[in-house]
């Protein structure tokens, strides 16, 4: 499949059953087995938009299994939706995806959700190389708060590490940025040995013990600088233009994300930056194959917010 624009898209998945037997299609090539018996013997009769398997002659939705399971929305509603999560390179909200869509904004924001809780899973491989590393925070402005708020700690603590050499990017949520739950995050990330640069917040100063640590002091107005026993650049700011990306992201398009759901918009942000270098034909191909999951609740998405 091959298309340059949203215009193209809606060309190709032209009606509801065109989207069915694509995305059956693309499920099969990828060996997704059947949801009941577990065997690979299973068709979709013509016209048809549920699956039968010839092993246990059960049938079911070619949702089954996948995000958009449960779900009233059309395929066609969800392909255009997951185009537009996907291109939009500082996401879109709720409201302007309900408006896109004609869905309500509920829905919106569900659907929103569901795309995100799968942009987590697809790079697992411990970073090697040079990789930076830096903290940030998010949370409301002081000055946008109601007096009996303001000067309370709502600021949720994030740590990104950026790979130089693959171009990937990871970001999580922290409890607080100290070196109790900094160096297990960069230890789990990065390979033993490897090089990490990062500023001179001190909690970085016991990295030395377990890999080349190299510092730049942005207090000192240094951005970056050249040293004789290496061969490249001393700084962060690959890591401090994906904060910057980020922050653009939440604080212009989605206002504000909480403590709850931080990690879910960091998933987005990471994704599409990882898959940057590809078309959007084949960041949407590469996502398709990747919507199994199991089932988001709304309920669970609410609760404590």
């Amino acid at each position: 499949m091959k298309f340059r624009n949203l215009i193209d898209l809606m060309d190709f998945f032209k009606t509801e059953m065109d989207c069915v037997k694509y995305f059956y299609n693309r499920r099969i090539k990828n060996n997704i087995p059947c949801h009941y018996c577990g065997c690979n013997d299973s068709y979709l009769p013509k016209n048809n938009t549920r699956i039968r398997c010839r092993n246990c002659k059960s049938q079911y939705s070619v949702r089954v299994g996948t995000i958009f399971q449960d779900s009233n929305v059309p395929l066609r509603k969800w392909f255009i939706a997951m185009y537009i999560y996907l291109s939009h390179k500082k996401g879109i909200s709720s409201c302007q995806l309900a408006k896109n869509i004609t869905v309500s904004q509920p829905t919106a924001w569900f659907m929103l959700h569901r795309l995100r809780h799968i942009s987590k899973d697809f790079f697992h491989n411990e970073f090697d190389g040079i990789t930076e590393v830096d903290e940030a925070y998010f949370g409301g402005k002081e000055g946008n708060k109601h007096t009996v708020n303001k000067f309370k700690s709502e600021k949720t603590a994030v740590i990104g590490l950026v790979n130089r050499d693959t171009k990937q990017v990871r970001a999580v949520a922290i409890p607080n940025a100290d070196k109790e739950n900094l160096l297990p995050k960069i230890g789990c990330n990065i390979k033993m040995g490897s090089t990490i640069v990062t500023d001179t917040y001190n909690v970085y100063k016991n990295l030395k013990n377990n890999y080349k640590h190299f510092t730049i002091k942005h207090s000192a107005n240094e951005y970056v600088r050249l040293d004789s026993r290496v061969a490249f650049k001393i700084h962060t700011n690959i890591i401090e233009g994906y904060w910057g990306l980020v922050k653009r992201g939440i604080f212009g398009i989605y206002h504000w994300a909480s403590k709850k759901h931080i990690n879910n918009y960091l998933n987005e942000f990471s994704f599409r930056y990882n898959t940057k270098e590809l078309a959007d034909c084949e960041r949407f191909d590469s996502f398709l194959l990747r919507v199994e999951s199991k089932t988001l609740k709304y309920k669970n998405l609410i609760a404590g917010v």
